[in-house]
């Protein structure tokens, strides 16, 4: 509990700290010389792009702080999970064919699969190009744009995904721990030394028709103290009494646990955000989502609470003043617990346009968000300049993610707001969201942000930092992987100097 009560005098000392111990140290002579070699790869980027990748690559970067577990898994990771796990996969739509017992008989006859109509091994599957390609199709955002071949819209493809990916997860806790392992070692490739993780949602969520129709009606006629009483009624008539409540929530921590202790070490820590799925009932997203903040404040690996999904989906936009309202009880019942949020992944023609005006907005001052996940429709909102000022003034990051942005929205270039953004004074995170399905990592993100918003090195330093300052991390842990990030810039800029020395000369 120490951890949900530090003082505001505490979190100011550090910021200021913070900055110091990230600041561009101006009188090296490596750091001049890099940033000096930056600048020309920047002005020359057409003949220099694979420098410039080069570069980001060996960059360090600090953290990542939306990540998405399911999402961020590759599908040929999932196809090893599959073969593990002894299943099979349907040829007409690539789903997972649930496997039998190992104790059965039917698990142990080589021949029970021929029994079964459209179905293959993950073997057969990778024998046969063509079928493979079209499974990476299903299963990722692979080849979507690059040859002809049907296609469901980009944030149908994108979301579509997600469903084939916990069929196989469930039945094994162990294939979490070997992929976040094989995530660790992606991200330490990529001098990535911090993740805050979208990992599984809470243990426990209920159905309540009755819940349904009473949250929804005060908050329809905007009687906020009815729908408090309607939420605390729930809590203690219908969720605390529920026995699967507190299985739930062992569970959830156990896991939890067991996956942080396989993967954290000296080099790299893992950290969780518990999460809600807006396209569920109100009663399953306001008992998971209690359920998410007892579990972050009673955990210190689980550092935050987020809400997931697309946001444009019919039940996310119908009941999402709702949510915000079930977010700001819970930040009250639970002041020390951070939230992260997806708001504002939208843009025009996904929605109508009045409902482009708000959801930034309300995820921050109704919600009282810590932090905004994409946070693309700014520009639309009515109240974009006072949200704009009070993000600065309050430190609230916004989290972007530009290839999702790119692929799922459309929005890219001159029309993102990554620089709006900035020139406003909001703290701004550069991360990956998923890129097991968009195929691609953090460096190409930092890649596509230099190369399009013309960044400095001594801002690449900043955003890199402020990876750690506005992670959800304590602030003892902060102060120690700001160090951790300082002496790795220190370590770069000399290796990076030495490699200028080197190639000058030839």
């Amino acid at each position: 509990m120490l951890r949900k009560t530090l003082s505001l005098l505490c979190a100011l000392a550090l910021f200021a700290w913070s900055s110091a111990v990230c600041a561009s140290p101006k009188d090296d002579p490596s750091h001049a010389k890099v940033k000096a070699y930056f600048n020309r790869l920047v002005a020359d980027a057409g003949d220099h792009g694979a420098e410039l990748r080069l570069f980001l690559n060996l960059m360090p970067k600090g953290g990542d702080l939306h990540q998405h577990f399911t999402g961020t898994t590759y599908a040929e990771t999932y196809l090893d999970f599959i073969k593990k796990e002894n299943c099979w996969i349907n040829k007409r739509d690539f789903s997972v064919i649930l496997r039998w017992p190992k104790d059965s008989k039917e698990y142990n006859n080589p021949d029970y699969q021929k029994t079964l109509p459209d179905t293959l091994s993950v073997d057969k599957l990778r024998s046969d190009n063509k079928m493979l390609s079209d499974f990476f199709m299903v299963w990722s955002d692979k080849d979507f744009y690059n040859h002809y071949h049907d296609q469901t819209a980009p944030d149908v493809q994108f979301f579509g995904t997600f469903a084939n990916f916990s069929t196989i997860l469930k039945y094994d806790g162990a294939l979490y721990i070997e992929g976040l392992k094989i995530l660790k070692n992606r991200a330490q490739l990529e001098n990535v030394q911090y993740i805050e993780q979208m990992f599984v949602s809470p243990g426990y969520k209920v159905t309540n028709p009755d819940f349904d129709a009473q949250a929804r009606s005060a908050v329809a006629s905007g009687n906020i103290a009815q729908l408090r009483s309607v939420f605390q009624n729930f809590i203690q008539n219908v969720v605390k009494p529920d026995p699967n409540f507190a299985k739930g929530m062992s569970s959830y921590n156990d896991r939890v646990k067991s996956c942080a202790d396989a993967v954290n070490d000296d080099t790299f820590t893992l950290r969780f955000q518990s999460y809600v799925s807006r396209n569920d009932s109100p009663a399953e997203v306001f008992s998971a989502l209690y359920t998410a903040f007892c579990e972050a404040d009673k955990s210190d690996l689980v550092v935050g609470v987020n809400i997931v999904n697309a946001e444009n989906a019919p039940t996310a936009m119908s009941d999402y003043s709702l949510h915000m309202q079930m977010f700001r009880y819970m930040k009250e019942l639970f002041p020390g617990v951070k939230t992260s949020m997806h708001a504002g992944e939208l843009t025009i023609g996904m929605v109508r346009p009045e409902e482009l005006t708000f959801h930034i907005t309300d995820a921050v001052m109704v919600a009282q968000a810590d932090r905004i996940g994409h946070g693309v429709d700014i520009g639309y909102e009515v109240k974009a300049p006072e949200l704009l000022s009070l993000m600065r003034d309050k430190k609230i990051a916004v989290e972007i993610n530009l290839t999702s942005n790119d692929f799922i929205l459309g929005v890219k270039n001159g029309e993102h707001p990554f620089r709006l953004y900035l020139d406003h004074g909001v703290p701004v995170v550069l991360t990956s969201d998923d890129e097991g399905v968009s195929r691609n990592n953090l460096t190409d993100d930092y890649l596509n942000m230099v190369q399009r918003y013309g960044i400095t090195y001594d801002r690449l330093r900043e955003i890199a930092a402020n990876s750690i300052r506005y992670s959800f991390l304590n602030e003892k842990e902060k102060q120690r992987q700001l160090a951790i990030l300082d002496k790795r810039f220190a370590d770069f800029e000399a290796r990076i100097a030495k490699m200028i020395a080197t190639t000058s000369k030839h």
